[in-house]
């Protein structure tokens, strides 16, 4: 959705010279194009703080917070894993502009562990089943709902509505050859899944993206397996932005004191480039949502016979909602008279402008 950085610097150029204004160098361009992009993407917040103030409408593309809404989409980030270190601080992404919520989602930290030394290396006779989700296998649609198949004698028939990834093994390999298969099956065939082997045990992460009501089972030759561990889900927790003063007085009281299971909170420092959460999350995974920063737009280009001719693969184009593209060819214009010294070039954009948002205002 990124609007063309060539397709405005020409149309800038041929507005720019119809009645002999003056020459726009690229140089020159890329600076103002910087400025006019950074200008409309912080003109949204004001607009959308206007926008709720007014009376709404019922058809999406005529309200004035939905419009908003809709060309703010192509800056929002979700679910970007933080940083974080053991004392509870965590780094904010450096393309951040506005951070809007920050979470742990712990539901990821599904664990088993399999030791492949149980399982009858020696007579690979029956097909046998690692059930990694508690739904069935029927119903393996549900994203996260994967089912590891052993697969033993070369002839076996495998029921089609199985998800499966497939291990081969043979007969007489040892449990540590047997691990790495599985483990290797696992990391190069799941999205979902993550597999550490250490000798014969294979330790599996995976996500847990419904709600546990079934247990695993794990059985070879018709005998189970053991489940050596199989970790908890732990809450979804949203933390609270407060002030650092704040902070202080939040904890010592009782009642609002933060809980690490349930609730937290979680302050700046360090110019907003970083912040603590209160409780200390521990090795929680930690994600945030946020309005990243726009790219700095450039168009790039090769001189060729004195005259510089654009390269697309160095060039960057304007992250902004392609219905932007009239307000940043007017906003480089209006910019452009002051840098060549043509006011006119200028007084024709803004009153072009006006019009234009006074037809919009009706």
């Amino acid at each position: 959705m990124a609007i063309s950085i060539d397709a405005v610097y020409q149309r800038v150029l041929a507005l720019a010279n119809k009645e002999q204004r003056g020459y726009i160098t690229p140089q020159e361009f890329n600076l103002l194009a910087s400025k006019a992009q950074l200008d409309i993407f912080n003109q949204y917040f004001h607009d959308y703080k206007t926008a709720i103030l007014n009376p709404g409408n019922q058809t999406k593309s005529s309200d004035d917070a939905d419009l908003v809404r809709e060309k703010t989409e192509l800056h929002r980030v979700s679910g970007a894993i933080l940083t974080s270190d053991a004392n509870g601080s965590s780094y904010l992404p450096s393309t951040i502009h506005w951070l809007e919520s920050v979470y742990r989602d712990d539901r990821v930290n599904r664990v088993l562990e399999i030791d492949m030394d149980i399982v009858d290396l020696n007579n690979l006779t029956t097909v046998g089943l690692l059930a990694l989700t508690p739904a069935s296998p029927g119903n393996a649609a549900v994203e996260g709902n994967y089912v590891i198949k052993f697969q033993f004698p070369a002839s076996a028939i495998h029921p089609a509505s199985y998800n499966n990834l497939i291990v081969s093994l043979t007969n007489g390999e040892t449990s540590s050859t047997a691990a790495a298969k599985l483990a290797l099956t696992v990391n190069t065939n799941s999205a979902y899944h993550t597999a550490v082997v250490v000798g014969s045990k294979v330790t599996i992460t995976y996500q847990q993206d419904i709600d546990w009501s079934l247990t695993e089972s794990v059985f070879e030759d018709g005998a189970d397996i053991t489940l050596i561990n199989a970790g908890e889900k732990s809450q979804y927790v949203v933390y609270e932005e407060v002030k650092l003063e704040d902070s202080h007085y939040i904890r010592s009281n009782k009642k609002l004191n933060p809980t690490k299971s349930s609730r937290g909170i979680f302050y700046k420092y360090n110019k907003g480039s970083n912040i603590t959460i209160l409780p200390n999350p521990g090795v929680a995974t930690l994600k945030c949502d946020y309005i990243k920063k726009p790219e700095i737009p450039g168009w790039g280009y090769v001189v060729v016979g004195e005259k510089a001719l654009y390269n697309p693969s160095s060039s960057t184009d304007f992250e902004l909602h392609p219905a932007e593209e009239s307000n940043l060819t007017n906003k480089i214009l209006e910019l452009a008279g002051i840098v060549i010294n043509k006011p006119g070039l200028s007084e024709v954009i803004l009153r072009n402008q006006a019009v234009k948002e006074a037809k919009e205002n009706k």
